[in-house]
């Protein structure tokens, strides 16, 4: 007879406690869609990190395994499969440091497979692991499952992670999603890969309004975390370092109470006007619109449609409608000739360009005209006259955008009237230097044709 010799080694594996308050609720949270909204350091990445480490273990969340009546008064469950994602790597090297700190009992003894190039800790021979990976539109997340699935820093991602991938990721055992982020501004518009910079902050407020159960909403500041200096954030946030609206977003976690009267252009319908990109015809006429400037010159094209429709281009469009099938916005460094140079190949038959302001950049239109590319002031002269005919082209739905134009969408949706200390609008446009492109489609109004009521017949232009 053999005798089986080999020692059994025995691990404890210790998670760490959420501190108390919003992370605490978070983790014990059992709701099957969750939404924390929090300041920078707030401590969510480590509350997501706790979140899966019980996931992982089979330890009920909800009790942190001390018993309930979930878990039938045993701390225990069924163990689970977790994908966590983020953005970026430095997000997700902090949520690997907490796992595999707290895993590492395991993976020394080889109970726990750990493979550090993609990001896995797994139990052999099973489906039990968490996977950490970084993600920022559908197809970088495709390919996967879960039973639990938390997305970091989601306002920098598109938000075809959800409604394209994730969903389906869920399928398999009615998954737990779980998202975190901070309110974004348009000083991460660079970095974010979301089309709507807004659509975490949207999801969040439209998940507070839920009365099924199935989703629960978390909102917590800097100041929650009672691992950080009370020092430091004080000295930081009132020594006037740091902008007020820094300060809101970054560390208060509050977002803008926008009302949809704020929006400069709120009348635009992304449901129906951000359409899918199709080849234009060469028989379209196309427009552009310019703004001047060395640091920030741009440009945007349009295209007037006509009939019969292209293939794969939306049903709805009507002719005479207008769709922004190119954006141009290169920074600085560029001479007048190399910018002529992209305009020609993006537009070689382009009817009319306008751009700048009438009363003092005519000699940048000059210049322009110097080079080959010929371009008028606007017809009309006021921004807010300029902004109503926009806003008349979108009530018309006479306006549409591609969809991977995503400088101009972001700044259609972050575009905002100044507010008084009432929450009135007043006629000024907040930090209007900003909207470039948007300048370009204001100069482009003011030459494009605007239907009340719209009838089937030839398109106009205003002619120089």
């Amino acid at each position: 007879m053999v005798t089986d010799t080999s020692e059994v080694s025995k691990i404890k594996i210790e998670i760490p406690r959420p501190y108390k308050g919003w992370q605490d609720e978070f983790v014990r949270c059992t709701a099957l869609r969750q939404v924390g909204k929090g300041g920078r350091r707030g401590g969510k990445t480590e509350a997501m990190a706790i979140k899966a480490l019980c996931a992982f273990q089979g330890k009920c969340n909800a009790c942190l395994g001390e018993g309930c009546v979930l878990c039938d008064n045993t701390g225990k469950k069924a163990p689970m499969r977790v994908l966590y994602a983020a953005p970026t790597s430095e997000q997700l090297d902090k949520f690997w440091h907490v796992v595999t700190e707290a895993l590492y009992p395991g993976i020394e003894i080889g109970y726990f497979k750990k493979d550090e190039t993609r990001k896995i800790i797994e139990v052999p021979r099973t489906e039990i692991r968490i996977k950490a990976k970084t993600a920022w539109n559908a197809n970088t997340l495709r390919g996967d499952y879960a039973q639990l699935l938390e997305l970091d820093e989601y306002q920098s991602m598109n938000e075809d992670v959800w409604e394209e991938v994730s969903q389906a990721t869920l399928l398999d055992y009615n998954g737990t999603a779980v998202f975190c982020f901070t309110p974004p501004s348009l000083k991460n518009e660079g970095v974010s890969k979301a089309k709507d910079p807004r659509h975490a902050s949207k999801l969040y407020n439209k998940c507070q309004n839920d009365t099924t159960g199935r989703w629960r909403t978390f909102h917590f500041t800097s100041y929650d975390n009672p691992t950080l200096s009370k020092t430091a954030l004080r000295e930081l946030t009132e020594a006037g370092d740091m902008s007020q609206d820094t300060l809101r977003r970054e560390i208060l976690a509050e977002d803008d109470e926008i009302e949809t009267s704020w929006l400069v252009y709120g009348k635009f319908d992304e449901t129906m006007c951000k359409i899918k990109r199709f080849t234009i015809p060469e028989n379209w006429l196309v427009f552009s619109g310019h703004d001047f400037g060395a640091a920030n010159p741009a440009g945007l094209f349009v295209a007037q449609v006509k009939l019969p429709l292209p293939p794969n281009a939306p049903p709805y469009l009507r002719y005479g409608d207008y769709v922004a099938f190119a954006e141009y916005s290169p920074g600085a460094g560029f001479s007048t000739s190399q910018h002529i140079d992209r305009f020609k190949e993006i537009a070689p038959k382009c009817e009319v360009s306008v751009g700048g302001n009438v009363t003092n950049e005519e000699e940048f239109r000059v210049i322009y005209r110097t080079w080959g590319w010929r371009i008028r002031a606007p017809s009309i002269t006021k921004v807010n006259a300029q902004i109503d005919r926009v806003i008349s082209l979108m009530e018309n739905r006479q306006f549409y955008v591609f969809e991977d134009l995503h400088k101009l969408l972001v700044q259609l949706a972050e575009c905002l009237w100044v507010v008084d200390e009432e929450k009135r609008t007043t006629n000024k446009i907040r930090d209007e230097a900003k909207y470039h492109l948007l300048a370009c489609l204001r100069y482009l109004a003011s030459i494009l044709t605007i239907k009340s009521a719209y009838e089937e017949q030839a398109p106009k232009v205003y002619n120089e």
